[in-house]
């Protein structure tokens, strides 16, 4: 086959120079250069080659173009079966906390356990129906936000105890579900209760093209030295799944600074 393309190739040269290349250019030269037939040997190996190197780049460059486009398929496939994981991952250690909350006012506060049965299950609703999409409205989301800390509350006494800051128009933006939970359920895991209100500050803006999400608590000094070794899942799922859904449109900072654990996220659209 390159042989056959090779020889076609030097054919197709001797035709363009004798009949068009020399009268035009070079009037008489042709004659002069030994007629149609007469064929360099050098200039022809080089035509050789140069049909040979043709072929075997386009060859190479489609060999090329399969393998990146199997590439990404894999790296797509394999992105949204680790996203499923952490997600089936995320909601059983949300239901666990949740809970154990539940089950500690059972028997002195009954009448709040019933309210904290219903609230989980409009927030269970959301688990179930909305956190199968790769995005939900962002209004959705905060509203959910809210019925998680409206849950928590019923434990504490002062209803100030957590301040809720939202600024900037939210409508008509989407985010991925459950992003903002881990944090404000670490900040209440192990945040101090025992200190005057505001003891958790979550701050939302939305921005045109982006959003800031901040969540502050005063550190639980014997927490953090009585807590076990097992890390936080919702907080390593929720890393995780900022890298694949948001890499390089996102920062995450999580810092301890002057007795305060600060969480603080930055999202651009």
């Amino acid at each position: 086959m390159l042989l056959i393309s090779a020889a076609f190739f030097i054919l197709l040269q001797r035709v363009l120079l004798y009949y068009i290349s020399y009268p035009v250019f070079y009037p008489g030269y042709g004659e002069k250069a030994g007629g149609f037939w007469h064929i360099n040997p050098f200039y022809s190996f080089i035509n050789i080659y140069t049909v040979v190197g043709l072929f075997a780049s386009i060859k190479l460059l489609k060999y090329w173009y399969r393998n990146q486009q199997v590439k990404a398929e894999l790296e797509n496939k394999n992105k949204t079966s680790e996203l499923a994981l952490l997600r089936t991952q995320l909601n059983p250690h949300f239901l666990f906390n949740t809970l154990n909350n539940i089950d500690s006012l059972i028997l002195t506060k009954p009448q709040k356990a019933s309210d904290a049965i219903i609230k989980l299950s409009d927030i269970m609703r959301f688990m179930l129906y909305d956190t199968s999409t790769d995005n939900v409205p962002l209004e959705k989301e905060i509203n959910y936000l809210k019925s998680y800390i409206s849950l928590q509350q019923i434990r504490l006494k002062d209803p100030g105890f957590v301040k809720v800051n939202l600024e900037g128009n939210c409508l008509g933006k989407t985010i991925a579900p459950m992003l903002f939970i881990p944090f404000v359920e670490n900040a209440f895991k192990h945040g101090q209760k025992n200190v005057a209100a505001p003891g958790i500050e979550i701050r939302l803006e939305c921005l045109k093209d982006s959003l800031n999400f901040e969540v502050i608590n005063r550190v639980d000094v014997s927490a953090e030295m009585n807590k076990d070794n097992t890390p936080g899942i919702g907080l390593a799922n929720t890393k995780r799944r900022l890298e694949l859904l948001y890499p390089g449109r996102h920062k995450l900072s999580i810092k301890t600074e002057n007795g305060y654990y600060i969480s603080r996220l930055h999202i651009k659209f």
